[in-house]
């Protein structure tokens, strides 16, 4: 049992008060004795110490109903039927090789204890032999939440089986009402294959454990497995075209930053050459014709229409100046044009796979059953207590005209 207002709970100690007036009221007065006494038979008189055996149901009734109120206002939750079905187990299958691969020894387990086992996928087909995966579709991620609004039941625990990859954080969350596990699957990234620049001399550019990291001849073989053929060689084609001159040389000052750090070679124009390809382009003006295959930096507040939804071109609201922007202010621009060539070369591709913690963070456990039974459980009370309370008020009004008579 628990209490959605626990504090509320302390007005339990108000069951002190009708207890202490029922001691009090018998012990008030004085009895004077007189000489007609001894003719009197009164029931309340031969009963002058203890509780009065005619007043104490009234007392309980008065307790019970404090009780009752008390109850109402904590808005008790109970949760015995949810405790019944704690042993019950459902799992959900993300239909990939590598998953049931992994985990087949449970899974295996899980079928053969009688466990209800899914596929992850629009049919819920439940899953009575492993093999059944050579005909299955790896779309679970679609279907996840659907699957688990269908199949789950009250107090069942429900065990994931899926895959740590981006794609998770690409969707909305998922709800799951009662207690659950992950079991993730990610691959080495020693084992992803990298793409990379081709600097010269043997040396080598490419991201590894999300750092841009430049490869020279003669090291060591524990660096991660590259692409047989680079994304580039040679220099990088860069226009640079700002009217403001103070824009131009913060540009130029980050890209020979970014050049010396990472020895990457680059052929910059400050004005734009007929029929020549730029892998990046940074200006402030209006472009006329795009290319598909080059990144575009437009700064500046100017409106350049729809553009931001193109994914090679990259609006910035602010001139890229040491007084307007904050990433030139902090010294983050030659970082940034480095994460601009990063993406523009797929150089991050094994960016795809994510940590168990980022995973966690898109599921969420939500508690509905026990809502359910709260409000299921309130009208109950409100009907004792107002039951109560007219018993209260009959015992009382007849325990009052009693007494008048008598």
């Amino acid at each position: 049992m628990n209490f959605l207002q626990p504090f509320m709970f302390w007005g339990a100690l108000a069951i002190a008060i009708p207890i202490f007036i029922h001691f009090w009221h018998q012990k008030k007065g004085k009895e004077l004795d007189w000489a007609a006494m001894q003719w009197l038979i009164d029931k309340s008189q031969q009963q002058s110490r203890g509780f009065r055996l005619d007043d104490l149901p009234l007392l309980i009734v008065r307790c019970l109903l404090i009780l009752v109120l008390t109850f109402m206002l904590s808005q008790t939750v109970v949760n015995w039927f949810k405790e019944m079905g704690h042993a019950e187990r459902i799992h959900l299958v993300q239909p990939s090789s590598s998953v049931v691969n992994n985990y087949r020894f449970e899974l295996e387990t899980a079928i053969k204890n009688g466990d209800k086992v899914f596929w992850i996928n629009p049919e819920i087909e439940e899953i009575n032999d492993l093999s059944s995966i050579s005909n299955q579709k790896n779309r679970g991620a679609l279907y996840l939440q659907d699957v688990i609004n269908k199949v789950s039941k009250t107090g069942a625990k429900m065990d994931l089986y899926i895959t740590a990859h981006q794609k998770w954080l690409d969707l909305p969350k998922i709800y799951i009402p009662e207690p659950y596990t992950l079991h993730t699957v990610t691959d080495s990234s020693q084992n992803h294959l990298h793409n990379y620049f081709d600097l010269g001399e043997g040396k080598k550019l490419f991201v590894n454990e999300g750092h841009l990291t430049v490869s020279n001849p003669g090291e060591p073989d524990n660096l991660p497995r590259l692409e047989s053929e680079p994304v580039h060689s040679g220099k990088l084609n860069v226009l640079v075209d700002y009217q403001n001159k103070a824009e131009q040389q913060t540009v130029e000052a980050a890209l020979g930053s970014l050049s010396a750090v990472y020895s990457l070679p680059m052929s910059i124009d400050y004005k734009k050459v007929n029929q020549k390809k730029y892998d990046l382009v940074l200006t402030d003006q209006t472009v006329a014709h795009y290319d598909p295959k080059t990144r575009y930096v437009l700064s500046g507040k100017s409106a350049f229409g729809n553009q931001n939804l193109v994914s090679n071109i990259v609006e910035l609201q602010d001139s890229l100046r040491i007084q307007t922007s904050e990433m030139v202010n902090s010294g983050q621009l030659p970082e940034y044009l480095g994460d601009l060539l990063v993406t523009q070369f797929k150089l991050d591709g094994a960016k795809n796979l994510i940590s168990q913690n980022q995973l966690k963070t898109r599921f969420v456990q939500t508690k509905p059953l026990e809502v359910n039974m709260e409000g299921s459980l309130r009208p109950w009370l409100f009907i004792l207590f107002i039951a109560l309370l007219i018993l209260e008020r009959w015992m009382a009004l007849k325990k009052t005209i009693q007494k008048s008579y008598v």
